[in-house]
């Protein structure tokens, strides 16, 4: 079975999504230019602090999960981590397209169009955020597509 370049990145994407602790997403983002991939990321915490499969998620209080701007989550978005990684690498991303698991949130929808990327593909839409990000994007020219979940 040959796969198209699109199935490629999907199927990269779901094993990459795997690497995150969170209890609650699995997100990858995988940067591209010419069918290459440059940057991979994924969700987790940042350099030396702690995961939440270690010692528990610290957006739920006495079983309830704080909504997403709480600030008590741990963890760096999948985009993030990516721009952060390819800046210490030197790898220059101006330009990419990007496949994400989800549609990204607001924050990092700012990050990408200061960073000048062209079209994000992403597979889930990240309905909290998914308004201001796409207006956004919709201002900045950036196209926003979602793709069907390829199965093989």
């Amino acid at each position: 079975m040959i796969f198209s370049w699109q199935e490629v990145f999907v199927e990269t994407l779901k094993v990459w999504a795997c690497k995150s602790r969170c209890f609650h997403y699995h997100i990858a983002a995988i940067f591209v230019r010419d069918k290459r991939i440059l940057q991979i990321g994924y969700n987790g915490p940042t350099v030396g602090d702690d995961h939440c499969n270690d010692f528990g998620c610290a957006k739920e209080v006495n079983g309830i999960i704080l909504p997403s701007g709480s600030k008590r989550c741990r963890g760096a978005h999948a985009e993030m981590n990516a721009i952060v990684n390819a800046a210490k690498n030197g790898i220059n991303l101006a330009g990419c397209e990007v496949y994400c698991t989800q549609s990204p949130c607001y924050d990092c929808a700012k990050h990408l169009n200061n960073m000048g990327i062209k079209v994000l593909y992403y597979l889930k839409r990240y309905e909290e955020e998914f308004p201001q990000a796409s207006a956004l994007f919709e201002r900045r020219g950036i196209k926003l597509i979602q793709i069907k979940d390829i199965q093989n």
